[in-house]
């Protein structure tokens, strides 16, 4: 399962830097057309003007994760590998996180990126698969079993 969530973690990814970038490009487009390019002192200009924009490419992958988290319990590319997350309460009932533990796994996960990746090497040394994240907001991603197919009536 590890496999999974590494592809899907890289597709969500590359699918949020995606949609960040490109919901920013049509942002500065809007602004850019909107102010007076003669005007060398306006500060919503000379930002929408620069190339690189770290703040909002964080804030686009904070959203995407959580909404997507909240909205469902699985990202896009969590989806794909038929994976989900739930809550860690040790029931056997599979609980979806909602809001309050999207928003915290969310944060926790962004902590898992400034400890340089570390966080997510928690997940290949315990025997739950928990990375740090999972741990610290008590949350853990299953592989959603395929529901089995409907039988037909059986012919007498």
């Amino acid at each position: 399962m590890i496999g999974r969530r590494i592809l899907a973690f890289w597709l969500d990814l590359f699918l949020a830097i995606f949609l960040s970038e490109g919901g920013l490009s049509l942002l500065r487009r809007e602004i850019l057309s909107g102010t007076d390019p003669e005007d060398p002192f306006d500060p919503v200009r000379q930002w929408a003007a620069a190339s690189f924009h770290p703040a909002a490419l964080l804030a686009g992958l904070f959203l995407y994760f959580f909404l997507f988290w909240a909205i469902s319990s699985e990202t896009p590319g969590q989806s794909l590998f038929g994976l989900t997350v739930i809550r860690d309460s040790g029931d056997a009932e599979r609980v979806r996180i909602g809001p309050g533990g999207a928003l915290r796994r969310t944060l926790v996960f962004g902590g898992s990126f400034l400890l340089l990746g570390l966080g997510f090497l928690a997940a290949l040394a315990n025997d739950r698969r928990l990375a740090l994240h999972d741990c610290l907001s008590g949350t853990r991603v299953v592989r959603e079993r395929s529901r089995p197919a409907p039988r037909p009536a059986e012919l007498p």
